[in-house]
């Protein structure tokens, strides 16, 4: 290898005849110096086709004298074996040779030579080598070589990961490789983006179908490679432009504060020098010598290629047939299956014909490659159908339990619809699977019966709310009301009667689910468990509407209203009901007293719920269960008890007590006024006293005849239509009279100002002819 100014010399690592260098370490020594470098260096590698430029960008990149070819005299093999160079002097944009950490360069022999020809033995163990010693490998192409299998040694790369992986996969701990795609010749035409994604695309199903070892059989290829895609402009045509990329490049391998720094900790091999230096001849000799190491041949690689070619052409016919082939049968299973069959047998009659000459071991491969591609098609064709017959046969399923002229219960309809429906689905899917359609029956049978269990659950969510709908219908209309008539006529007893009406209530509204051994049961299909909880929600439902009806109805105003209903019946009326008469107060008093007894006896069974042996009543479900949340206070500041059975606490009773005396006082004062209305009388002397001062009056119109006459008259004629009714008629006739008379009245007003409306504009006019008879005088 040459050798320029200020630059050290590069070594063969590994010569043409395979052979590891043996003094390796003393040239490390001399290329660093004293200088104790510990951890703080980094391997790179390139890799790529021969005549690619890699020892070009190498130096470029990072001042190094590799050997380059002279494209003027003739393209041939420059870089034989694997060389080795020194440097810490990179190319960068912010300075020109920025020095960072010590860095070690492996210039691989390129791929593809026409001097090895047929033996490529040695470019699969360097790049295996390459991969397995450096932390950043330099994969160096072209860009018209995306997309290509040879030309961008995808093959190469494929052969080289699955080996890799054979021989250290399992002894990795965690270490990386980062991949460093370099696409030379980047015009910009194609962006970057979209040549990564190529990139991508080709790695990950290179390392999709590699033979893993079982360690690494779920790896994924970022589990061992970083990717990273950079752009180089052309060197002869652009020669300023590639200057600046292979600079900008250059930054990545520099500045470690910046986030796009290559050398990370992860891809190191935590050795130091010297343990490098052994690590990597070990690897070597691993590679050379292992005798378990079987690279693929030529042939190999030939057979591979072209049988993976064949299968993608014959994928790509099948693939175009298959809509106009496929699309009209969806609906038909009989025919769909004959369509799928003859598809499937002319593609793989194609692809036998062309690729059963191939090596066996890869045809067969292929082959079954292409099968689950197509059964990838299938599945989802398949997968089309039964998703409209699984949407039909639900529908049925549906139809069948919510068939409410069928004698049988929900449980029974369920059961058997569901029974029904998992035995056509099952053998539709079975006939799809002998003929290896699909890849996972059980998968598609599991899915459609977790629906069919869905549509299930929803119908019997939907009885069970009808139930309990039905339920609390029946419950709200026999409590509510039975509970408002029993509390406003209460007796001693009041709660006894309602809690006995509560009970044969509920049990009446879910009598017939009871079954002979004492248990309920819905026939929808529950357990034990949860027909006894669906029971218990029933109660729950009754308590709550038992407890808002008393406690919404308990108010104070009512409770004032029902004491006072009490005292008015026993106050006003006798034991046989009829209405009673005073005749002294002391009788008013002694009725009062009783009647006030008789009301004031249920106060306490109003505000408190006890049965007559008073024993508290306790509900069941009842909310409040928690006795530090027994109480809450209103807005008034007035505590409350949430317990069902407390309805008025103290305060409130004295207020309706208060309430109910004022009102039963009013009573009591009307009824002694009344007894001073009907005793009270007028003296005898007051009618003496009229008779005296009015003698002169009566006197005077006695002896008038005329006034006799008139009184006379209006008395007869007052007896006459009072005798015979004729109130009516005389009604009429005044009414008549009295219309009459104002309308009259109203045609003379109207009369009078008509005229008056009428004389004005005369006169007007009058006024208006006399002015212009003037003014033609004067003319």
């Amino acid at each position: 290898m040459g050798e320029s100014d200020g630059t050290q010399q590069a070594i063969q690592l590994i010569d043409e005849q395979k052979r590891f260098h043996a003094d390796v370490l003393a040239h490390f020594k001399e290329w660093i110096g004293h200088r104790d470098v510990g951890l703080n260096y980094h391997v790179i590698a390139v890799f790529g086709s021969q005549s690619s430029g890699k020892s070009t960008l190498l130096n470029t990149l990072f001042n190094t004298s590799f050997d380059t070819m002279d494209a003027q005299f003739r393209r041939q093999q420059t870089t034989k074996g694997i060389w080795l160079a020194h440097t810490n002097h990179v190319n960068t944009v912010t300075e020109s040779t920025a020095k960072g950490s010590d860095l070690f360069v492996l210039d691989v022999e390129g791929s593809d030579g026409a001097e090895r020809g047929e033996d490529q033995d040695f470019e699969r163990k360097a790049a295996l080598f390459a991969i397995a010693v450096s932390e950043v490998l330099i994969v160096n192409m072209w860009e018209q070589q995306i997309g290509l299998y040879q030309g961008n040694n995808m093959a190469l790369l494929k052969t080289v990961f699955e080996v890799n992986l054979s021989l250290f996969g399992k002894n990795r701990n965690g270490h990386k490789v980062l991949l460093l795609f370099v696409i030379r010749d980047h015009v910009g035409l194609t962006p970057m983006s979209s040549l990564s994604e190529s990139l991508v695309s080709e790695l990950e199903k290179i390392w999709s179908e590699l033979s893993k070892p079982t360690e690494c059989s779920e790896a994924l290829l970022t589990d061992f490679f970083d990717l990273e895609f950079v752009g180089l402009a052309h060197k002869l045509l652009q020669p300023k432009e590639f200057e600046n990329d292979v600079r900008a490049l250059g930054d990545h391998f520099v500045f470690e504060n910046r986030s796009s720094y290559y050398f990370k900790p992860a891809y190191h091999h935590r050795l130091p020098l010297e343990g490098w230096t052994i690590y990597s001849q070990n690897c070597w000799e691993q590679i050379e010598n292992n005798k378990d190491l079987d690279l693929p041949t030529q042939q190999i690689l030939v057979s591979r290629f072209k049988t993976e070619e064949i299968a993608d052409e014959a994928l790509k016919n099948f693939s175009a047939n298959y809509h106009e082939s496929i699309e009209p049968m969806i609906d038909d299973k009989d025919k769909l299956i004959r369509a799928m069959k003859k598809l499937r047998e002319s593609c793989l009659d194609e692809y036998d014909r062309q690729a059963s000459r191939y090596l066996e071991t890869e045809y067969l491969e292929k082959r079954q490659g292409l099968q689950k591609n197509m059964v990838s098609k299938f599945t989802a064709t398949v997968g089309e159908f039964l998703t409209n017959f699984s949407n039909s046969l639900l529908k049925a399923t549906r139809a069948a339990i919510e068939d409410k002229n069928s004698n049988k219960s929900f449980a029974e309809r369920s059961e058997a619809s569901q029974l029904s429906t998992k035995e056509k689905f099952a053998g539709v899917v079975e006939e799809f699977s002998k003929e290896e359609f699909i890849s996972s029956p059980g998968e598609l049978t599991c899915d459609f019966e977790n629906d069919l269990l869905k549509e299930v659950e929803e119908l019997r969510e939907k009885e069970i709310t009808a139930i309990m709908t039905r339920a609390k219908k029946t419950i709200t209309l026999t409590i509510k009301d039975t509970t408002i008539s029993l509390l406003s006529h209460p007796e001693l007893d009041v709660w006894d009667k309602v809690m006995e009406m509560f009970e044969s209530t509920i049990k009446e509204s879910i009598h017939k689910f009871m079954e002979d051994n004492g248990e309920y049961n819905f026939r929808v299909g529950l357990s034990s468990e949860q027909n006894d909880k669906l029971v218990r929600q029933i109660y729950h439902t009754g308590w709550h509407l038992l407890n808002v009806t008393v406690h919404d109805y308990l108010k104070e105003d009512t409770v004032v209203g029902i004491l006072r209903d009490r005292f008015e019946s026993k106050f006003r009326y006798d034991d046989s009901g009829s209405p009673r008469l005073w005749k002294s107060e002391e009788e008013i008093d002694q009725a009062f007293r009783v009647a006030k007894g008789h009301a004031l006896e249920v106060l306490g069974v109003l505000s408190l719920a006890a049965t007559s042996d008073n024993v508290e009543i306790i509900a069941k479900f009842d909310d409040c269960e928690d006795e530090e949340d027994e109480f809450y206070k209103d807005d008034v500041g007035i505590y409350h008890s949430k317990r069902f059975a407390h309805i008025l606490n103290e305060i409130q009773k004295e207020k309706v007590l208060q309430q109910f005396r004022r009102q039963i006082n009013v009573t009591v004062l009307d009824s002694k006024r009344s007894i001073l209305k009907s005793t009270t009388s007028i003296p005898v002397w007051i009618y003496v006293i009229i008779v005296i001062l009015g003698w002169n009056e009566f006197m005077m119109i006695i002896r008038n005849p005329l006034f006799v006459t008139l009184t006379l008259i209006l008395a007869v004629g007052f007896y006459f239509v009072n005798k015979f009714g004729l109130w009516g008629p005389v009604y009429s006739v005044a009414q008549s009279a009295v219309g009459e008379t104002r309308n009259t009245i109203k045609e003379k007003l109207r009369s009078l100002v008509l005229d008056e409306h009428e004389r004005k504009p005369v006169a007007v006019a009058e006024s208006l002819e006399m002015k212009d008879m003037s003014k033609n005088n004067e003319l």
